[in-house]
């Protein structure tokens, strides 16, 4: 498997992890400490949190924009880094 598609298909696991994770939190229901959830926070944690550093839920009328942000940005990661691999 080439690397321009190694990097494709891991930017589509994270963006589906990040779009399960933003769903849960529809359903207040889901705990917290549920082991999927836990999971499926331990990897979108680290992600949102420079973007909620630099545009606070606080800011923008209590509306998290980290992980749309975060899509966008694994989006155009991912489009940069298959242009360097594809080139070289």
């Amino acid at each position: 498997m080439s690397p321009s598609a190694v990097i494709h298909w891991v930017i589509q696991i994270l963006v589906w992890v990040i779009i399960i994770d933003a769903i849960l939190t529809w359903f207040p229901q889901v705990s917290r400490y549920n082991p999927i959830v836990v999971a499926l926070r331990s990897i979108t944690t680290p992600i949102y949190r420079p973007i909620r550093k630099l545009i606070p839920p606080e800011k923008t009328g209590h509306i998290d924009l980290s992980p749309l942000i975060a899509i966008l940005g694994l989006y155009a990661v991912g489009a940069i880094l298959r242009n360097i691999f594809a080139g070289g």
